[in-house]
């Protein structure tokens, strides 16, 4: 009896104290046990997109593999609890880099649009049920093409895309609201190094703007939009470094987008934005010699705040967790430190109600790591 009052009494006081059990610390959210492989077999993957392919209400995932070698993506359809089937995107195999899913055409259902390198890049068509077939190619098969972001850039209620590359120019390709693509515009300079963009309103002026990820020793930017012209720099971070990847996301709740950088060779950052193009480094994360080339910002223990997954190559892959405030403690790390983690993402895979982390992995096997 005593025990029971004693239980009551510590329920009563984490109760009182605004305290649940998902805000106490038990552990890692992640972890090699629990996890499993999305196939047999292992390519050089470059890009992982998640989403509901076949409407039936869970996850799907489509993984896009090459980088500079000639490799087969594949679609993964969800049964529910595993991914438990794969079909080959397209018919030809090609130097694929990143992947983003979106519905270009406006029937109702996700289709896709793949980077390839030193190739023109393609939208597939979703027949609604997880099939697809190439619809228009875009870009130039002379671009190093990186990185693709979709957003509706132009407000007029459909999907466009912005192409980054390493070298040469970035661009934007409208979107006719069917899914075709018109021709292109550039942003940035025309030999930008850009591995990834994000796009946010960082200034608060009602137009969004473009935050650039520089590698090669260029200077991180941000292209102040005023309508479709990006034609303004704002520097941030510090020059001189080698950027992989970029998020924007609210750290610490002020209403304002951060910025969230994966570098290589010194320790990523979080610069929390205080207006008028003011920024503030709050939190580094990972180690100065960390190589991470992928960065996801989502609430991954449900309290509110954004937390962040950093994808290395090599090192085992890290979840930070945020105190409200954007400064971060490292909770998890996982897979092997020679597994290459070129690309992540994360959803819930097995409607659970928890988010999940696949890792896309450069001559190793592609893992699903659930959350405990």
């Amino acid at each position: 009896m005593n025990f029971l009052r004693s239980i009551a009494m510590i329920s009563c006081l984490l109760g009182a104290s605004g305290l649940d059990a998902a805000s106490v610390d038990d552990g890692p959210l992640y972890n090699d046990r629990s996890s499993y492989p999305l196939a047999g077999d292992s390519f050089l993957t470059a890009g992982l997109a998640v989403g509901d392919l076949d409407g039936d209400g869970d996850l799907d995932l489509v993984e896009n593999n090459g980088r500079h070698w000639t490799q087969p993506s594949f679609v993964y359809l969800n049964s529910g609890r595993r991914l438990s089937s794969r079909t080959q995107l397209g018919n030809t195999q090609t130097t694929n880099y990143s992947i983003a899913l979106v519905d270009m055409d406006g029937d109702g259902d996700l289709d896709v649009v793949a980077a390839a390198d030193l190739l023109a890049n393609q939208v597939f068509f979703n027949d609604g049920k997880g099939g697809f077939s190439p619809g228009q190619s875009f870009g130039s098969e002379e671009s190093n093409t990186r990185g693709l972001h979709v957003f509706d850039i132009d407000y007029d209620g459909d999907t466009d895309v912005l192409e980054v590359c390493r070298g040469s120019a970035n661009h934007i390709f409208l979107n006719d609201g069917n899914g075709k693509l018109g021709a292109p515009a550039t942003f940035g300079a025309l030999d930008d190094s850009t591995l990834a963009v994000a796009v946010a309103d960082m200034n608060d002026d009602g137009q969004v703007d473009l935050v650039l990820a520089n590698r090669d020793g260029q200077q991180n930017v941000i292209l102040l939009g005023d309508g479709l012209r990006f034609e303004k720099s704002v520097p941030y971070g510090s020059a001189g470094g080698d950027t992989r990847g970029v998020a924007v996301a609210d750290m610490n709740d002020d209403g304002r987008p951060d910025i969230i950088v994966a570098d290589i060779g010194s320790k990523n950052s979080v610069f929390l934005n205080k207006g008028k193009g003011k920024f503030e480094t709050v939190a580094s994360f990972g180690g100065e010699s960390s190589r991470t080339y992928a960065v996801i910002a989502r609430d991954l223990d449900g309290d509110g705040d954004i937390d962040i997954i950093a994808a290395n190559a090599p090192g085992s892959n890290e979840v930070h967790l945020n105190d409200g405030k954007g400064r971060l403690t490292l909770n998890s790390t996982f897979g092997a430190v020679d597994a290459r983690t070129y690309a992540i993402a994360a959803g819930d895979m097995n409607g659970d109600g928890k988010i999940d982390i696949i890792t896309g992995n450069s001559e190793a096997k592609n893992i699903i790591y659930f959350q405990r």
